[in-house]
């Protein structure tokens, strides 16, 4: 607190030190005036030699040692009756005054010289004598009072060259400023708070040290905390007073951690400095920070927890990754770097019931850390399967899961989240992303696939019905996105597996007979054009990594395509067909088509919603094929 601020105070705290020095052994007791010397003549040799001295030369202990002895006379003549006693007291308390403001103008001048304990060892002794001279002669309160003044004057101008004013950052003035200038001011107070302790606050430990080393230590205490405490007050109030503003704001947690973890890395230091009775105020408030930091912060994590949960839906039309996503997970790789304060900042605080119900594989997973960050990753994949019941295509919603949850799974292994929730847990969703993209593969294609002819007799009007059905599903499909370029391709080829083999195999056979509007090519064409990202065509999106293993993506297919119900023709089955077609019989020309699993039919998938699916894919047993393709 500067030295014009609450004076009343610094009045009040003067007094207490002035009575504790009045109270000490500090006073220095001069010999008696020699018997052979007449006071009175010793009183005029020293206001002849005071009055000479220039106050702009150096101070001379000549003139400290007459202050010293005036002193002692006036103490002699203040037990004396006699009448020249009287004059002559008068005489050399006015010389005293005289000599004591002079030395408080040299204390002002040479403490104006004075930065840190680093200052010229002459200036520092010049002022310690200074101040053993003023003790002394009974004018203690006069001089803590022009010290103080001069120190928290140093102090205040030393945090302002930090970069933290004191004037500026006081709490009602920080609920007033815009939040630009709020983290203007952290990020100040982030970048001084550790000179401010161990530069200023220490030097400033040492320097009323040294300049009253001659004191009892009750009296340097005294003395330090009577020229730091209202700043350090003020100091270390600023993170208390952001976090009392910003707790329930969710993006300003990353401001409250840095403050908790600058406050904690100094927090033994600050124990040092403040540890003693007379600041100990600083450390309470120090304290009293801490905590409502931590408080803050817990209360940030709830408030972003309801966040994700009230968040609109509003899910972009080609399935793609929602901005809730980006923002949930940025937000988490970010949260996890604090993971050491956070641990303190969780540790003491109970699991919540769903919380503690999460599956726990290891010490390091069971973490309150890795626990929350699982359980608001727990809350994301909720709301994201909420928000993909907007679509209105079944296969479109299970698209949107696929985007979404293998970004999610993408931000985790890329980052030290991987490291928090453990391998098991990347293992878990990568399976859930491979059975939503059975799921929109199977809901989105089967039945296109469906609509090839399989009699001979009804091959004309199924043909027209599956042009019909393959314009439709392109036209509707023409802006549907999956972000990661690996698994885009791999859905290509699985389309590509269900619908243009089969179509091929009715096309050789059946072309010569039948007026077909689409070749094979064009088929396998516009399939391979489908699920295009724009971000990526234009470079902005990086691919992540795919989710179906380290196999070959065409062994993968096929395995799938079998989990599906559906034949893909391997190498040379094609120019098998063209030489051999017209020894086929029906039954042998039904192997080349792609068949469709009636049992999950376009009819019931239309009827199931889709949670009811997304439960199903979860709880089925993984077959020993898809099993293969995940490991």
């Amino acid at each position: 607190m500067s030295p014009a601020t609450d004076t009343g105070t610094a009045t009040g705290k003067t007094k207490s030190l002035a009575g504790l020095l009045s109270s000490s052994s500090i006073r220095i007791n001069p010999d008696p005036p020699s018997p052979s010397t007449p006071i009175a003549d010793s009183i005029s040799a020293i206001h002849t030699f005071m009055s000479k001295w220039d106050p702009h030369t150096s101070l001379s202990s000549g003139f400290l040692s007459a202050a010293t002895h005036l002193h002692s006379y006036l103490l002699h003549l203040s037990t004396s009756s006699a009448n020249s006693s009287h004059r002559e007291l008068i005489r050399a308390n006015s010389l005293l005054q005289s000599a004591m403001r002079r030395l408080n103008q040299e204390l002002k001048h040479h403490l104006l010289s004075i930065s840190d304990i680093h200052s010229p060892a002459d200036q520092i002794s010049t002022v310690r004598a200074i101040v053993e001279t003023m003790l002394s002669t009974g004018y203690g309160e006069e001089c803590i009072t022009t010290y103080q003044s001069m120190r928290r004057s140093a102090v205040t101008s030393q945090l302002k060259q930090l970069g933290f004013d004191i004037s500026v950052n006081r709490p009602r003035k920080i609920f007033k400023v815009n939040w630009d200038t709020l983290d203007y001011q952290t990020k100040s107070w982030l970048d001084a708070a550790s000179k401010a302790v161990c530069r200023v606050f220490y030097s400033e430990r040492q320097i009323s040290d040294s300049i009253f080393g001659a004191s009892p230590e009750p009296i340097r205490h005294s003395v330090f905390a009577s020229v730091v405490n209202d700043i350090a007050v003020t100091f270390f109030s600023f993170p208390e007073t952001v976090s009392m503003r910003s707790k329930h704001l969710p993006e300003r947690i990353f401001s409250l951690l840095d403050m908790h973890e600058k406050i904690t890395i100094l927090m033994p230091d600050i124990e040092i400095l403040f540890g003693c009775e007379p600041a100990s105020m600083v450390l309470s408030k120090v304290t009293s920070s801490l905590t409502n930091l931590t408080d803050a912060a817990r209360m940030s994590l709830y408030e972003f927890e309801k966040a994700i949960r009230k968040a609109k839906p509003n899910t972009p039309p080609g399935g793609g990754i929602v901005s809730l996503t980006r923002y949930v997970m940025n937000y988490l790789v970010c949260l996890f770097d604090y993971e050491a304060s956070l641990y303190m900042i969780l540790s003491s605080m109970p699991q919540e019931t769903n919380e503690a119900s999460i599956d726990i594989s290891d010490d390091w997973y069971g973490s309150p850390v890795s626990v929350r960050i699982a359980w608001l990753l727990f809350v994301l994949l909720q709301k994201l399967e909420s928000m993909a019941e907007s679509y209105r295509d079944v296969a479109l919603s299970y698209l949107f899961l696929v985007n979404n949850l293998q970004y999610v799974v993408s931000k985790v292994k890329n980052s030290s989240l991987k490291e928090g929730l453990s391998e098991d847990w990347v293992a878990v969703q990568e399976t859930k992303v491979r059975r939503y993209m059975e799921g929109h593969v199977r809901s989105g294609w089967a039945h296109v696939s469906a609509a090839l002819p399989v009699k001979e007799e009804e091959h004309v009007e199924r043909v027209r019905e599956f042009e019909m059905v393959f314009q439709k599903v392109m036209k509707e499909r023409e802006g549907w996105v999956i972000v990661d370029e690996r698994m885009r391709e791999e859905v290509r080829q699985l389309v590509e597996g269900m619908v243009a083999p089969a179509y091929r195999g009715w096309y050789q056979v059946y072309r010569r007979n039948t007026e077909v509007r689409f070749t094979p090519e064009f088929i396998r064409s516009r399939i391979l054009r489908l699920y295009d990202d724009p971000e990526s065509r234009s470079g902005s999106n990086s691919s992540s990594s795919s989710v179906s293993g380290t196999g070959s993506n065409s062994s993968n297919s096929a395995k799938l395509l079998c989990r599906f119900g559906c034949y893909l023709p391997q190498e040379g089955d094609m120019s098998m067909s063209v030489r051999h077609h017209a020894e086929f019989d029906g039954a042998q020309k039904d192997q080349l088509l792609l068949q469709y699993n009636t049992r999950e039919g376009a009819a019931q998938q239309g009827e199931v919603s889709l949670r009811i699916q997304i439960q199903d894919l979860d709880q089925s047993p993984i077959t020993e094929e898809v099993s293969e393709v995940l490991n």
